[in-house]
């Protein structure tokens, strides 16, 4: 079962859990390369060079366009 696959049955089953954050890393391709969760988002912020966090349902949906865009 794919990482994405295992996200939206989780977020089916349980919906999105609150407070859980998500950074996503891409190449110079623009192609997805890492996704990383985030535990402690409030301390995260503070780092000088933190990412742009995304919630459950923000990440299913970057993952779908993710995987329709490898597969066109």
């Amino acid at each position: 079962m794919s990482f994405r696959a295992v996200i939206k049955n989780r977020y089916g089953r349980l919906g999105a859990v609150r407070g859980r954050r998500w950074t996503i890393r891409r190449d110079e391709d623009n192609k997805l390369t890492e996704v990383k969760m985030i535990f402690n988002p409030s301390e995260y912020v503070k780092f000088k060079n933190s990412r742009k966090m995304y919630g459950d349902k923000a990440l299913i949906k970057i993952l779908d366009d993710e995987k329709e865009k490898n597969n066109s």
